[in-house]
């Protein structure tokens, strides 16, 4: 017997119950960036497991139902993040830390940003693209390698119905998490990242910060940072979603 939905908190402005899959970026032998500014020891993949696990508590206690692509430190291919997302799957967050290479004043670059799958538009958008799929090196599947990722891309963007609506998912979350974040808002960018290019339902990928600034990587981690950003990005998901349902006019909880 399967189990039975969650139902919505009393006072949820939902009207129906929905499935968001939370990807914590990176994982197992593929660590991410260094995270020059962190405590010893910590990377990015830490990072990102810790705010996407508060991310899944603040959606619950909403009344969204999550799923995670990891719970642990392990690799999971970039081919089958999105995936996960389907059948009642109604959008997917993947969390990322940024970061900059070393040149003049990189210690200085902060901030919060938010991306959706499109060309991309400008030269620091290409930048976190490249960094984020130089993941796929790590990909073991039996089809790993085999084709060009960024043909894919482009290719799926002709068919990808979901961009305009994980655009308007990006534009809350950005409204959201810079309210709360200590760095500079660097607004909604799009770009061609791998891990949302095999979605099919609206997906975001989230640089939560940097950790080349020492003020981002402090409030990135902490408890308390990692709460409150879980709580903001959660608030804008919840806010895109309740959106949703007037477009598409949902009537009634399910």
């Amino acid at each position: 017997m399967a189990a039975p939905r969650p139902a919505l908190p009393p006072g949820s402005p939902l009207r129906a119950v929905h499935t968001v899959v939370v990807d914590p970026g990176h994982g197992g032998r593929d660590e991410g960036n260094p995270g020059l500014a962190f405590p010893r020891g910590v990377r990015e993949k830490d990072v990102t497991l810790a705010i996407s696990q508060a991310l899944k508590a603040a959606l619950e206690r909403r009344g969204v139902r999550v799923l995670l692509t990891r719970t642990a430190d392990v690799l999971i291919d970039l081919r089958e993040r999105a995936r996960m997302c389907s059948g009642e799957c109604d959008l997917f967050v993947s969390v990322h830390v940024n970061s900059v290479p070393r040149r003049s004043g990189y210690r200085q670059v902060n901030g919060f940003e938010t991306y959706f799958l499109d060309q991309a538009r400008t030269a620091e958008a290409q930048r976190v693209a490249a960094m984020e799929n130089e993941a796929l090196r790590y990909d073991t599947g039996s089809d790993a390698g085999r084709d060009n990722p960024f043909a894919f891309i482009l290719k799926d963007l002709q068919t990808n119905e979901y961009l305009r609506e994980s655009a308007a998912l990006a534009e809350a979350v950005q409204l959201k998490g810079a309210g709360v974040h200590p760095g500079a808002n660097r607004g909604v960018s799009q770009a061609g990242f791998f891990v949302l290019s095999t979605a099919r339902r609206p997906a975001i990928l989230v640089e939560t910060g940097f950790s080349t600034n020492a003020t981002d990587a402090r409030f990135l981690t902490s408890a308390d940072g990692q709460r409150r950003l879980a709580e903001a990005i959660a608030h804008g998901i919840v806010d895109y979603l309740v959106q949703y349902e007037r477009k598409i006019d949902v009537s009634s909880p399910q």
